[in-house]
């Protein structure tokens, strides 16, 4: 009962919201498992993240490119190696590097069993003292791990 009152109201939503717009065509879902996946039904061209590489044929994740300046003598160095990229990050406890891969507009990597992402940024969005003005950043982790350029 709880699944079809709910495949019911997102049908009637979906009838509501395509009465407001002549111009589009909506079909309404054939089964509960395409209404309870609106990613599914989603088109890659009306989505910015279906795709990593813009028009011009550089995904997006290449702007991270180049060295990052942290705090207290640490940076992050990106290089694009083909398609996979070559972190190396210096912290207090000496340089590590690790392989990336572009995912949509960040870098995903792992560290110590984890997944991680370098993420574009502002200063204030880094969470980092000495950051608040500063435009051009990544962040790993909020608050202990980010970076700018200068």
């Amino acid at each position: 009962m709880r699944r079809t009152g709910i495949v019911t109201i997102l049908l009637i939503a979906t009838v509501a919201f395509a009465a407001c717009d002549p111009q589009s065509k909506v079909t309404p879902p054939t089964s509960p498992t395409t209404a309870a996946s609106p990613a599914a039904s989603a088109s890659p061209a009306a989505s910015p993240s279906g795709s990593p590489v813009s028009t011009t044929g550089v995904s997006k994740a290449d702007s991270l490119a180049g060295k990052w300046t942290g705090v207290e003598g640490t940076h992050l160095s990106v290089t694009k190696k083909g398609d996979k990229y070559s972190i190396e990050i210096a912290n207090l406890d000496g340089p590590q590097t690790f392989e990336g891969t572009a995912k949509g507009d960040v870098i995903e990597f792992t560290r110590k069993g984890k997944t991680e992402t370098i993420k574009p940024a502002t200063g204030a969005e880094t969470g980092m003292k000495g950051f608040e003005k500063e435009t051009n950043c990544v962040v790993v982790t909020k608050g202990s791990e980010g970076y700018c350029r200068k």
